[in-house]
């Protein structure tokens, strides 16, 4: 068997998740997320009512960015997979909390399995939620909450504290999620 890298193991789990999803109007499925301004970076992240992000560790990965990118994740999303190689299965197994999704790849390659179906969990670090926007992106929240125009003129750092601090979360994260879900020109920033 040859070796599976990411590109062929995202196409499984983007076929899958297309799948899943395809008839669903108020569901994007984004590729590499940035997350904190490009500190860390998801595969894939699924939006809509919910944030899920998708973490692949194909054959020709190794996991020793997964501790770090693990703080980022569980801060960020509310549900979480990894897509291991089987290679990795065992190791992923003891280092992903048990909240995460597990799935691996079959071993004839053509299609993922579930090991672990993982769980929602209710937290989410607001201030993570809110940098996902770009700059323009915080000038509609401005406007959404209903607040002075004037406050569009702050530095991004300034406006993202000042929201961090008054804004109500779940406002925000509702906010974000649609913007995620209709954005284009997602490679410029």
């Amino acid at each position: 068997m040859e070796l599976l890298n990411d590109i062929k193991v995202r196409m499984l789990l983007l076929e899958e998740l297309n799948e899943t999803y395809s008839r669903c109007a108020d569901t994007r499925i984004i590729n590499e997320l940035g997350l904190d301004f490009g500190a860390s970076r998801i595969d894939v992240a699924v939006v809509n009512g919910i944030m899920h992000g998708y973490e692949i560790k194909s054959d020709l990965d190794n996991l020793n960015r997964l501790p770090r990118q693990m703080e980022y994740y569980n801060k960020a999303f509310e549900r979480m997979t990894i897509v291991a190689s089987r290679k990795y299965l065992s190791d992923v197994k003891e280092m992903v909390p048990v909240w995460w999704g597990i799935k691996t790849i079959s071993a004839d390659q053509t299609r993922l399995i579930n090991i672990r179906k993982g769980r929602q969990v209710s937290y989410q670090d607001p201030e993570l939620v809110i940098k996902l926007l770009w700059k323009k992106e915080l000038d509609g929240l401005i406007d959404h909450l209903k607040w002075s125009k004037s406050l569009k003129k702050m530095r991004k750092n300034q406006l993202l504290t000042l929201l961090n601090e008054e804004a109500d979360p779940n406002v925000i994260r509702l906010y974000v999620y649609n913007v995620l879900k209709t954005r284009e020109n997602w490679r410029l920033s």
